[in-house]
């Protein structure tokens, strides 16, 4: 098993474990009644491979959250097991970052747009996930070759 430096494990090495942070990040938002979605990694990977993504270290949703409810999002996360650290939020991706059991937990603030005013869903291990639709043109505007598995960056952070 595969450690960074910040003592993370990548979701494909813990996979169990990875799916229950994500599970929990949905039952936290859905208590919240937060629009909430898979995007980027955890995306692709659901959809392209059944599961999460060799070296991809994090999980990523996305949220359509009132910026009101955002303090309250934020403490029902540290309610339930999760931390934070307050130094990784980048503003211009308008994402924040919650580890819990050694998992990054990757948190997108979207708005209504192109690809999240309407989801489609995918199914995971007996559990279904809200996507972005469509989410084919989604994936194939975050990476450059979605089909191919092969490490890339994300091109598109809007919506």
């Amino acid at each position: 098993m595969r450690h960074n430096p910040a003592g993370l494990i990548d979701p494909f090495e813990i996979p169990d474990i990875a799916d229950g942070v994500l599970n929990d990040a949905f039952r936290v938002t859905g208590e919240l009644k937060v629009k909430t979605f898979l995007v980027f990694g955890t995306c692709l990977g659901f959809i392209r491979d059944g599961g999460h993504i060799e070296d991809d270290p994090d999980i990523d949703i996305g949220v359509i959250c009132p910026k009101d409810k955002k303090e309250m999002l934020f403490e029902a996360f540290l309610a339930n097991g999760f931390t934070r650290n307050k130094m990784r939020f980048l503003r211009y991706h308008n994402n924040v970052h919650f580890y819990k059991n050694k998992i990054l937990l990757d948190i997108y603030f979207c708005r209504e747009g192109e690809f999240y005013s309407r989801l489609e869903s995918t199914w995971h291990k007996g559990i279904k996930y809200p996507i972005p639709y469509p989410v084919d043109k989604y994936l194939s505007t975050c990476y450059s070759n979605c089909k191919v598995k092969e490490k890339q960056l994300t091109q598109y952070y809007g919506g």
